[in-house]
């Protein structure tokens, strides 16, 4: 019995073989046609030249369910075309073409050209059609035995502006006739392909039918078969711990963020504390300034009263002899002139008193600065004592990490870049208005240097800016410039995936709410993003206020905190009119002159 097992295993082991050999020798000539006509796709690609390259990948479509998509796909892993990364896509319907440089297209699935062409006239497509009529796409090829041949249509590609390589040309059928013939070489190729198939499918089907007549090979068959269900059993259970082993690497991960978001926390606190201390700072000068006016203009009247005192003096030792009435007003006279002498000696005191105070008052201001500095400078240094050992970890001990230990690693350098970014923000926010020296700053162009360095940005949304002459006007040109840049970038940022960002920027004269003889220049940045929910528009403006994860849109919530602090510093007044799903516009006042 046993010899008869191993002799029946034998012949199965045989039986498997054959057939193995028999499905590869089928299957191997397509496989090779399907390399070869990827191939051929990417060698046309390569020599054509498109009127604009804007994006950074090179998009190949596929229309309609052909296997072709899997070829490209993994050609697109080894080659790159006009030096750009290659990413394949695949379409079913012709509508739902779009943002591609090259579409290929078989005649099998049956679709239109005219129509194909006409849809995608002047977009900047490649048509690459295969088995059509001669001349009727940008290029066709068709199989021939065991390679493709081409035919280039050059009033199609000149009419959508494509340049050929002279090599790509030459190589080109150059008659319909001749088109006609390969064509028909390549059914009679693709006839005598499918008889072979045929005949090996008869055979594989016979050996099949004798396969099932054993039944002892069945059952060597469903013993291999619970072998092998032991083994994925076990590639389970491993799988098991490896999947608890990520989630014990992503618990970390989280106690992590939350020990960063509790800093976090601290500090608004603390941006508090600074904040409010500067008010009463500013309050306390704004006392020190109307003060020492009050002074100013008491010294003026108490010199002129001395004056007028020392003359009166001198006229009553004059006339010391001439009458009583004089004597007695002399004397009223010098009892005032003591008086307010010594009022003068009091405002003198009180002089140096508020002088000492103002000295002090500058002193703390001074303090909390260094001290914003030393606390964003101290939370940075473990920050970068921690993106250092990471590095080192990586590089002393990268090969004996698995998969989840990487992810891990760089689950903890993304933390610690989130917190430098948050921490340099503040410090930036902190330094704003430190420099009060303001000139006349041309905003009109400010705005054309802006927008010449965000020049790749606004190519890659394919933004529209549009604004008219700006004015002039005084202020610090570098805080004018962020405020203009923070505004700018917010537009083109929150906008839908499917919408080209547009951005108005215009300016009114208005007068200020506060003192309606003070003129103002009104400036209003309209755009047509995901807008602003009526609940969450109060609070957009505060310190690290975010509406959105950093998966949806990235930043650190500061931006509008750097405005509203720009606009203050110069005298004016930030406010917003948004509808959500219809646009955000920002308006901004600044003073003719400041």
């Amino acid at each position: 019995m046993m010899r008869s097992v191993s002799f029946f295993k034998i012949v199965i082991t045989y039986l498997f073989i054959g057939v193995s050999i028999i499905l590869n020798a089928q299957q191997q000539p397509s496989q090779v046609s399907r390399v070869q006509r990827a191939i051929y796709i990417f060698n046309i690609a390569q020599q054509v030249s498109w009127p604009e390259q804007l994006e950074e990948q090179f998009v190949i479509g596929v229309l309609g369910p052909d296997r072709t998509l899997i070829d490209l796909r993994a050609m697109a892993q080894q080659r790159r075309v006009q030096d750009r990364q290659v990413a394949v896509v695949n379409f079913l319907s012709i509508k739902d073409i779009q943002d591609v440089d090259v579409l290929y297209v078989n005649r099998k699935y049956n679709y239109q050209m005219p129509y194909v062409l006409q849809s995608l006239e002047n977009k900047g497509v490649l048509v690459i059609a295969e088995d059509y009529l001669f001349n009727s796409s940008m290029v066709n090829i068709v199989r021939v035995g065991e390679t493709f041949r081409h035919q280039i249509n050059q009033g199609l590609l000149s009419q959508n502006s494509f340049k050929v390589a002279p090599s790509l040309q030459s190589y080109a059928i150059a008659n319909s006739e001749k088109w006609q013939a390969l064509f028909e070489e390549a059914q009679d190729s693709l006839q005598t392909v499918l008889a072979n198939a045929k005949e090996k499918d008869e055979v594989i089907n016979r050996q099949e039918r004798e396969l099932l007549s054993q039944n002892e090979i069945i059952d060597t068959i469903q013993e291999i078969v619970k072998y092998k269900d032991n083994s994925i059993q076990e590639l389970r259970e491993v799988d098991k711990l490896q999947k608890k082993t990520i989630e014990d690497k992503r618990e970390i991960a989280q106690q992590l963020e939350i020990k960063i978001k509790n800093q976090l926390r601290e500090l608004d606190k603390q941006e508090v504390v600074l904040q409010n201390s500067k008010r009463e700072i500013k309050l306390r000068q704004d006392s020190i300034e109307v003060q020492k006016v009050s002074i100013s203009d008491q010294k003026k009247v108490l010199l002129e009263q001395s004056s007028e005192l020392d003359l009166r003096a001198t006229v009553n030792w004059l006339l010391t002899g001439i009458a009583l009435l004089f004597l007695i007003a002399g004397f009223v006279l010098y009892k005032n002139y003591r008086t307010k002498k010594k009022l003068i000696e009091q405002l003198t005191i009180q002089n140096a008193t508020i002088l000492e105070q103002k000295e002090e008052l500058s002193q703390k201001n001074e303090d909390l600065e260094q001290f914003a500095y030393i606390a964003s400078h101290d939370l940075q240094e473990p920050l970068n004592t921690i993106s250092s050992f990471i590095g080192l970890i990586r590089g002393d001990y990268g090969e004996q990490f698995d998969e989840v230990g990487m992810q891990s690693l760089e689950f903890i350098e993304e933390a610690s870049d989130r917190m430098a970014k948050l921490i340099n923000m503040l410090l930036e926010y902190s330094r704003i208005g430190k420099t009060r020296v303001f000139t006349q700053v041309d905003t009109h162009k400010v705005l054309q240097d802006l927008e010449k360095d965000i020049t790749s940005l606004v190519s890659r949304t394919g933004a529209t800016i549009n604004y008219t002459q700006l004015p002039v006007v005084s202020g610090s040109e570098v805080e004018l410039r962020l405020l203009f840049q923070n505004l700018i970038t917010n537009a083109l940022k929150f906008c839908p995936e499917n919408k080209r960002p547009v951005l108005n920027i215009t300016t009114t004269k208005v007068s200020s709410v506060d003192n309606p003889s003070q003129g103002m220049w009104q400036f209003a940045f309209a755009d047509n993003g995901i807008g602003i929910h009526q609940a969450h528009q109060d609070r957009i403006f505060s310190i690290f206020q975010r509406l959105h994860t950093n998966d949806e849109y990235e930043g650190t919530g500061i931006g509008l905190a750097h405005c509203k602090k720009i606009v203050s510093i110069h005298k004016g007044s930030i406010w917003l009119d948004s509808e959500l799903g219809k646009g955000t516009t920002f308006y901004f006042t600044i003073p003719y002159g400041i």
